[in-house]
């Protein structure tokens, strides 16, 4: 259908005929057409180049207002969309950086965490890093962590800062803790520590005054699962050091560096 003029004939109305008007009128022939088995095909045609023509009519003024109706209807959709992909970008960015960060350090030669009530603002501690691989000269990795485990409970942040601690431990593969004295017990309570008399390193150790005993809930007898190194020299100028804490050193079940972190232990024993 070529011409306009004859789309507003084949629908019987004339080119001043309102949009509704239209409507109505497509919608009566429509009816008439199915009652009585005629072809559609031709009020279609007509009704649907009308309308176009009628679209394309619309004012700037409609498609902007059109535009502000989305927009305001829409727009906490449009916002919150926007926001979750800035939010996947950048946590996508940071995996890929920190995975990146990773790649460019040499291998891990062992792990160790400091746990209790011990701070450190970023949870790490760099020259205790620094301070124990000066024991390993060959070495060229050790990471040190710190994590806080506050002596007091009465507020629901300490409460939040132990979930987090018991979290930490449950999760992190570490090879050494050095722990304060209270959660010494408690996680030698729960078979956290390996026993030292099983070690090759305990005929050096068996007769040493600063081993500290330990009892795990399935056994009766005391056994020694750690050793007092307070006042050792790798805590110099550390954030540990800052703790009046008792230090306590273990070597942690199922660690994944054992040979590594025996080691070390060995290492901090000989240098005490």
């Amino acid at each position: 259908m070529d011409s306009l003029k004859q789309a507003y004939a084949v629908l019987g109305l004339p080119e001043t005929a309102t949009r509704e008007e239209v409507e109505h009128r497509y919608t009566l022939l429509l009816k008439k057409a199915k009652a009585g088995g005629l072809d559609l095909s031709e009020y279609n045609q007509a009704y649907n180049l009308i309308i176009s023509h009628e679209l394309e009519k619309a004012s700037p003024m409609e498609k902007q207002s059109k535009t502000s109706y989305f927009f305001y209807y829409y727009k906490w959709h449009v916002i919150i969309t926007i926001l979750v992909l800035v939010i996947a970008i950048v946590t996508v960015k940071g995996c890929i950086d920190q995975k990146n960060e990773e790649a460019r350090k040499p291998p891990l030669d062992a792990y160790v965490m400091v746990f209790g009530n011990f701070f450190s603002p970023d949870g790490s501690d760099a020259k205790l890093s620094e301070n124990l691989l000066s024991l390993v000269p060959d070495w060229q990795r050790i990471d040190a962590g710190i994590t806080y485990v506050p002596a007091d409970l009465s507020t629901p942040q300490y409460a939040a800062l132990l979930q987090k601690a018991i979290l930490v431990m449950m999760t992190e593969k570490m090879d050494l803790l050095i722990l304060d004295a209270f959660n010494f017990e408690n996680y030698s309570r729960q078979s956290a520590f390996v026993p030292l008399e099983t070690l090759e390193i305990w005929p050096e150790l068996k007769d040493s005054a600063n081993l500290v005993m330990g009892q795990t809930e399935e056994d009766d007898t005391p056994r020694a699962y750690g050793i007092d190194i307070t006042g050792h020299a790798v805590f110099a100028d550390t954030n540990t050091g800052l703790s009046d804490e008792r230090k306590i050193l273990a070597l942690r079940a199922n660690a994944p560096h054992p040979e590594k972190a025996l080691m070390l232990m060995k290492r901090l024993v000989e240098t005490r």
